[in-house]
Parts: C-alpha cells; sequence; structure tokens
C-alpha cells in the first residue's frame, strides 16, 4: 500500500476484484488535487508499484498538452496511472495511444455511445471532446505517468469553451448521468489489457487497435504546428505514433506534434 504524510490526505486501497493483472492493483483517491500526474509524477521517483493509480474527485490545476489547462471539476473522472513500459523515449507517446483506446472502449462499454479517438489521443463522440489524455515520461522513460481525464458527469456550464472540437460530458450527450464507478473499472481494466499488449506484442498491436478507433485517418485536416500550418490527408502513423500527412503538394510529411481539426468540408 501507498504510506506515507507528505502526500496529502487520501483513501488508498488494494483492488483485489478489478480482474487486472497490474493496472488498478493499488489505487489513492483524493477529494481535490492540484494535479493527479504531478501526484504521480513524484511517486514514480520512489517507486511505488507499477500500475499504482492516482485519483481524485476534482483537480484545482489540472492540465492538458502544451501545458494548457484542463477544467477538471467534480463529476469527471481524473486519474494517473504510473507504468514502466521499458520503451524506447521515443517510442513512450505509443503508451498514450494505448490509453485513449482504452477511454474510447470503455466508454462504449458503459454507454453505447460511438466514441472514436482524434490524433493523438483525444477521445470524441459526435465530433464532440468527452476526453483528454497527458502522458509525460522521465527523461531516461524510466516511467510515464499517463493522466486520463474524461468529462463523465460535468454539466453543460462547467465544461469549457474551446475552439475546434467543442468539449461535451457523457452526461450531456446521454441526457443523464453515468455510472462513475463502472466507468472508471471499464477503463482500468481496458487500459490493463492494452498495456499487457503492449508489453506482449509491441508498439504495433497498439497502433493497430488505435487505427481500428481512429477518427483522423483517410480525412482531409489541418493541422497547428510550431513551424506553421500544414494542410493534406491523414494518411498514417508511424511506430513513433507521428501522423503522416500527405500535403497537397505531394509530399508525405511527419508530424510529431500538433493541434489537428479536420477540414471543414470533411466534417
Amino acid at each position: 500500500m501507498l504510506t506515507g504524510d507528505d502526500r496529502g490526505p487520501g483513501r488508498e486501497w488494494a483492488y483485489d476484484d478489478l480482474g487486472t493483472r497490474l493496472v488498478g492493483r493499488y489505487i489513492r483517491w483524493h477529494e481535490s488535487v492540484p494535479s493527479t500526474n504531478d501526484i504521480a509524477r513524484r511517486l514514480a521517483e520512489i517507486p511505488v508499484p507499477e500500475g499504482t493509480v492516482i485519483g481524485a474527485e476534482e483537480q484545482t490545476a489540472g492540465r492538458g498538452r502544451w501545458g494548457r489547462s484542463w477544467a477538471s471539476p467534480r463529476g469527471g473522472v481524473w486519474l494517473s496511472v504510473i507504468l514502466r513500459p521499458g520503451l524506447p523515449p521515443d517510442r513512450t507517446p505509443v503508451v498514450g495511444f494505448a490509453a485513449a483506446v482504452a477511454a474510447a472502449e470503455a466508454i462504449r462499454e458503459t454507454t453505447r455511445l460511438p466514441a472514436r479517438v482524434k490524433w493523438p489521443n483525444d477521445v470524441l463522440v459526435e465530433g464532440r471532446k468527452v476526453v483528454g489524455i497527458l502522458a509525460e515520461a522521465a527523461p531516461g522513460a524510466e516511467w510515464v505517468v499517463v493522466g486520463v481525464g474524461i468529462n463523465a458527469n460535468v454539466p453543460q456550464e462547467a465544461l469549457p469553451r474551446t475552439p475546434g472540437y467543442p468539449a461535451a460530458s457523457l452526461q450531456v450527450l446521454l441526457g443523464h448521468p453515468v455510472d462513475r464507478g463502472a466507468l472508471i473499472r471499464a477503463l482500468l481494466r481496458r487500459l490493463d489489457r492494452g498495456y499487457e499488449l503492449l508489453r506482449s506484442s509491441g508498439v504495433r498491436a497498439v497502433l493497430t487497435r488505435w487505427r481500428e478507433v481512429a477518427d483522423t485517418l483517410g480525412r482531409q485536416v489541418c493541422i497547428e504546428t510550431p513551424g506553421g500550418q500544414m494542410v493534406g490527408l491523414a494518411q498514417d502513423v508511424d511506430e513513433t505514433g507521428a501522423l503522416l500527412v500527405r500535403c497537397d503538394d505531394g509530399i508525405v510529411r511527419t508530424v510529431t506534434a500538433g493541434d489537428l481539426r479536420v477540414r471543414e468540408r470533411e466534417r
């Protein structure tokens, strides 16, 4: 079990009936924290057992990619998992892909909503963002912390206003609250299976599964990258998770980071 006064108040337990091999075997749950990823990163250095989950009813300083703020009010699912995949540093982004697939599968299982994944690892339902993933690795990739944020029972007025892909919650889309406990259990089970697939069969197997639920491939996209805007056809991803885009000039370019949206005529 996790112990230590320096981690603040929280409930902790071993989840023996979850049915997982690794993920969620130890869980520590808080009422309110700045960021579950920040706590998990500190714990990963101790180290605590692989698969440990840090969760919270709310985050007061949740963040997404590029250091952006991620609204995390009560009613959502906010958790981080500590993993040690033993991957080369350039392959660690694939852990985030596995988490996105797990989140999409968990939503489909518990709500029947048609969840799909937008590159690299946002989960959309009917073109609206319901899940964000933030995977952070140690400098030498000794560990990876993957944070998952699901807008479960978040009311419309508490959702952030975002351009491109507006945010939604499962409650708003369904018209009624979801069973958060069932959703969390499904998420951890699905992530456990995806992580086992990664460890046993490698990144290609995970990316094959990602392609099956991807909403991006085969579509005309516009990507804002650090080097400028890129427009073209999203063809595939490589083994690092980078997106391969056939640009309008016919050249296939590799995109490792950027904000993607489907071009209006394709939506």
